[in-house]
């Protein structure tokens, strides 16, 4: 008998003998009871007293389940951590408990930033939980795909949203501006006295420019929403934004972590019955979250049949152009795509699919984001009138010569540049994003066991007082004229991320802020609605002012179209 065969009455033995006439019930709940072991060790006793980064630098663990995911919830974005990072951030590196025992961790400097976001940008992909919801609201597009496949994606699209691209496009901007500058006058000739000016919903009136300039320039569609609040895609995105909240965005996080959610959830979108269905479900249970999801379904369905009409127009008039053996055609961003797929070699080139997520991510992603940079400038003007005065100043100077001047010109406007990067840095739109260790490595001295969770602090980077000095939370653009020492072109302003996964659309962002800026502040001059007006955010995916911004909006010194140069392609 060798060593490693059972004697008799040996443990080996014992066990099957016990096994056997054991009852099945007291098996099972053996198992049970090992499973449970399990989770409790996991969920609430592995983080606090056995994970490696347990010693980090970081915030108490919180409650026992949810960690610290309460807190955050409870405050504006980036706000608590930017606290954290004033109290435990001296090393670069902050650990925080999420929900069910999940570890997050904040890495600040710029060398981690590297590693994570440019050198091993694919071995830190987005947590499937974060790229469902982006894939639900956005498209399952550019945003979402990793590896080889957003490589190549990412090469392909490049070059529509080049400069070269980009710059004719700019004197589209102004039959929007245009549009709005006109509409906003009206609204205050419409008031109790037009020489005070009138309270308005900056918020409101500047995502539907922008809804419209993202329409001309990236489809080639008039959206017309400045004119008309009720056509369809704006009524969509209306409702679709209203919904971003904290906690709405938690239990969407929830919902789409269950089996198959994210795959139920996209064939409920294409339903047109879901709406009604969901909304039912809300008026005889009176859960709002049925009622949440009614509306997103509603919106979904209606700015995805939207995004197909569009992209049927554009396949039909590039295979019309290929028929022919014409070249040229438009210069919208998805003909551009459209034209270069239909040419593509086999080895990369994107079904109908594909590109209707495109098209989809275009559309959220184009207009929202620069509609809250350009809504938060305006807020950060209107409490720093000295700053404003300014800016008018430089304004008023170039449109008196033109009203809708061209790229060349806005591009040297220098104060207008500061204002737009300080504001970038202290409201970005997105102000934060998440990434999983999808390996196990060291990060900046720090080992990072794979499946921990990282948290992109955007904001929380923008306003580090290490970097930006003492007065780093306040808006001052002139610090964009003196850079400070420790300042990083690439990781001290996060609001577009870096690397392959930095925003296609960052240069197309920045002209549309400029050129909207530029016009409404030589017009109009923007104050508090009312004496200490304060405005919270709501962050989800973007990072908005909640209710709206009200401001009191007045007709500044008005600009007679007489002896007006006319704005053509010199004035480029």
């Amino acid at each position: 008998m060798t060593r490693f065969e059972a004697s008799p009455g040996s443990a080996l033995d014992k066990v099957q003998s016990y096994l056997y006439h054991t009852p099945r019930s007291h098996l099972y709940g053996g198992v049970i009871l090992l499973l449970v072991a399990y989770v409790v060790f996991r969920i609430c006793l592995y983080a606090r007293f056995f994970s490696p980064l347990r010693r980090l630098p970081g915030p108490e663990y919180g409650h026992w389940l949810w960690g610290q995911m309460g807190p955050i919830l409870a405050t504006e974005a980036g706000i608590l951590q930017m606290q954290w990072n004033k109290q435990y951030g001296e090393k670069g590196v902050i650990r925080a408990a999420g929900p069910f025992g999940l570890e997050r961790l904040i890495f600040l400097r710029p060398e981690a930033l590297k590693k994570i976001l440019v050198d091993d940008a694919y071995e830190y992909p987005k947590p499937a939980f974060v790229s469902n919801v982006l894939g639900q609201a956005a498209g399952y597009g550019l945003l979402t795909v990793e590896g080889p496949k957003h490589k190549a994606m990412r090469r392909f699209m490049n070059p529509a949203f080049s400069m070269t691209n980009l710059v004719p496009q700019f004197n589209m901007y102004y039959g929007p501006i245009t549009g709005l500058v006109k509409q906003l006058e009206a609204e205050i000739q419409r008031s109790e006295d037009p020489s005070k000016g009138a309270i308005l919903d900056c918020y409101e009136w500047i995502s539907r420019c922008l809804l419209d300039i993202i329409g001309i320039t990236a489809f080639g569609y008039e959206v017309n929403s400045v004119h008309n609040p009720d056509v369809p895609l704006s009524v969509a995105y209306s409702n679709l934004i209203n919904l971003q909240s904290g906690p709405n965005l938690a239990v969407l996080f929830v919902l789409l972590s269950l089996p198959f959610a994210p795959q139920v959830a996209t064939w409920l979108n294409d339903q047109p019955w879901s709406p009604r269905v969901f909304n039912a479900f809300y008026r005889v249970t009176g859960i709002e979250h049925f009622k949440l999801i009614g509306t997103f379904a509603q919106s979904m369905y209606t700015i995805k049949q939207i995004s197909r009409g569009l992209l049927r127009e554009k396949i039909q008039e590039a295979e019309k152009l290929g028929a022919e053996g014409k070249s040229g055609g438009k210069k919208d961003i998805l003909s551009l795509l459209v034209r270069a797929n239909l040419s593509a070699e086999e080895s990369f080139k994107m079904d109908d699919k594909a590109m209707e997520d495109q098209v989809l991510t275009f559309l959220g992603a184009g207009h929202e984001t620069t509609a809250s940079g350009c809504t938060w400038a305006l807020w950060l003007l209107a409490n720093n009138q000295k700053a404003q005065a300014k800016l008018r100043e430089e304004c008023q100077d170039l449109v008196n010569v033109n009203s809708m001047p061209g790229y060349r010109m806005v591009k040297e406007l220098k104060y207008l540049d500061c204002v737009v990067h300080e504001t970038l840095r202290i409201q970005p739109p997105v102000p934060a994003t998440m990434r999983i260790a999808a390996k196990s490595d060291w990060i900046d001295g720090t080992w990072v066991p794979k499946g921990t969770y990282l948290y992109i602090a955007n904001r929380v980077v923008n306003m580090d007082p290490r970097v930006w000095g003492s007065d780093a939370e306040d808006f001052r653009p002139e610090r964009w004229l003196d850079l400070p020492e420790r300042y990083n072109p690439q990781f001290s302003l996060l609001s577009f991320i870096a690397g392959p996964h930095a925003c296609i659309g960052r240069a197309m962002s920045i002209l549309e802020m400029k050129a909207v800026l530029c016009t409404l502040i030589a017009n109009f001059e923007f104050e508090l609605a009312e004496p200490g007006q304060k405005v919270a955010a709501d962050s989800a995916i973007t990072m908005k002012p909640r209710g709206g911004l009200p401001l009191l909006v007045k007709r500044c010194n008005p600009i007679e179209g007489e002896g007006r140069k006319p704005h053509g392609p010199k004035a480029a």
